[in-house]
């Protein structure tokens, strides 16, 4: 073996939701070999074994839907509805947004979400390579792909280059083990549906998942039904979009045709908590999704609308919201919302027979989690305390395909410091620009 962790207390989150007081886990060439209580495994020789003991071990979780490279604005653009804030947001992009500057935000963001047990993430912005490239040097797993908007953004890309550059894209990182290529359409107002139609015969050919938003908000889809005459999803649908495997980010704003529609061509819903309360779109009617089976993982949406990408914050706002609604205290159980976070999260995502679980055959994507702290202490409910009392400052390592990423707090594959400073570098310039914008340049596009 490469790696053997003893000791911990195993979440395995496989097909028999096992779960180990002592427990461990056998590595080999990126691949999970063994899982088996402490007592099966110890003595199997290892390059290197690690005494968990004291600590809990578990999936990596899964962010299924962000903006990697929107921590370049963290907190420039706040307190306006969703359609203000992005004609705002796209102002300081153009200006900013670059193939290096992309990186260095994917970086931070990278950083910031191995630091809280994230191993794997959805990420739609501009200039995806710079995302993937940054991702395959910090050993981070990523859904990504070309995107898709009916103007020219800040990448320079004219709309009518879009198909052959996806196509060139999606050759490139084909290969690539840590690299799932998706294909990203920003919505519905944004692209045609020729555009769409083009996007998602680009996807069946090269195998790849489909991805966009849809119904984020009350204005969106009542502009949508004002342009087409059919809310989001039944436009989508109506389009052949959903003909195929699909990911549809927040879907706050649902009839009952689109849950009709949506379940029964079996597309993934994205949900996005903190993001919707804080931009004030409304609350995704989670329960009924969950109770009509359909897959719904989560999600912190990027760094700008939510302005972090800590997961377990995501977790327990999804886990609370739906009861508090509904004023009923047994939906969203605590097990479940781990589900979505961790298998289910892989599983809309194409990645369900790789990561998600601790299982043999699955690559190694793990986290341990140090127990001895006095919020999570005691715990009779393992489920419960992952969504409602872990936090990211109780990761203490994390482990990408067999490899370290993070040992006992500190990063081993990104130099946070350079990181830290570079971005602190451009933030003055973007904060400069941001504060002599005149008004009246404020409003829409």
């Amino acid at each position: 073996m490469d790696t053997l962790i003893l000791g911990p207390l195993v979440v395995t989150m496989d097909v028999g939701d096992r779960i180990l007081d002592v427990g461990g886990v056998a590595v080999r060439d990126g691949e999970i070999v063994a899982v088996g209580t402490r007592e099966e495994l110890e003595g199997l020789p290892a390059a290197e074994t690690i005494d968990a003991t004291g600590q809990l071990l578990m999936p990596g979780l899964v962010n299924a839907h962000t903006h990697l490279g929107d921590s370049l604005f963290r907190s420039l653009v706040e307190e306006l509805p969703l359609e203000a804030w992005l004609e705002r947001l796209w102002i300081s992009e153009r200006e900013f947004v670059s193939r290096e500057s992309v990186e260095l935000g994917a970086r931070l963001s990278i950083a910031e979400m191995i630091r809280g047990g994230t191993t794997c993430a959805l990420d739609m912005f501009w200039y995806p390579e710079a995302a993937a490239d940054a991702a395959i040097g910090a050993g981070f797993r990523l859904v990504t792909g070309p995107i898709f908007f009916d103007f020219e953004g800040p990448d320079g890309v004219p709309v009518e280059s879009r198909i052959a550059i996806g196509e060139r894209w999606l050759e490139r990182y084909a290969d690539e083990p840590l690299i799932t290529p998706c294909v990203q359409p920003h919505n519905q107002l944004t692209v045609s549906p020729e555009g769409l139609r083009a996007a998602r015969d680009l996807a069946d050919r090269a195998g790849a998942l489909f991805h966009t938003h849809c119904s984020e908000t009350a204005t969106e889809a009542r502009q949508t039904i004002e342009r087409f005459g059919r809310t989001p999803a039944a436009h989508l649908d109506e389009l052949g979009i959903l003909d195929g495997p699909t990911a549809l980010a927040h879907c706050v704003h649902l009839t009952d045709d689109d849950f009709a529609r949506i379940r029964r061509k079996g597309a993934a819903i994205l949900h996005n908590p903190l993001s919707n309360l804080k931009l004030g779109s409304g609350i995704a009617p989670v329960a009924r999704m969950l109770d009509e089976g359909i897959p719904v993982l989560i999600g912190t949406d990027g760094p700008v609308s939510s302005n972090d990408l800590d997961m377990w914050t995501a977790m327990r706002f999804a886990g609370l919201l739906q009861r508090g609604v509904h004023q009923d205290p047994v939906l969203t159980p605590a097990q479940e919302i781990v589900r979505m976070s961790t298998t289910v999260g892989a599983e809309g995502l194409g990645l369900g027979d790789r990561v998600g679980r601790l299982a043999e055959g699955f690559r190694a994507d793990l986290m341990l989690i140090d127990l001895a702290r006095p919020h999570l202490t005691p715990m009779f409910d393992v489920y419960a305390h992952l969504v409602y009392a872990v936090g990211r400052d109780d990761v203490r390592s994390v482990m990408i395909d067999g490899r370290w990423v993070m040992r006992d707090r500190t990063l081993e594959t990104i130099d946070e410091a350079a990181v830290l400073a570079d971005m602190t570098d451009l933030a003055s310039a973007i904060g400069h620009h941001a504060a002599a914008l005149a008004p009246d340049s404020m409003g829409l596009r």
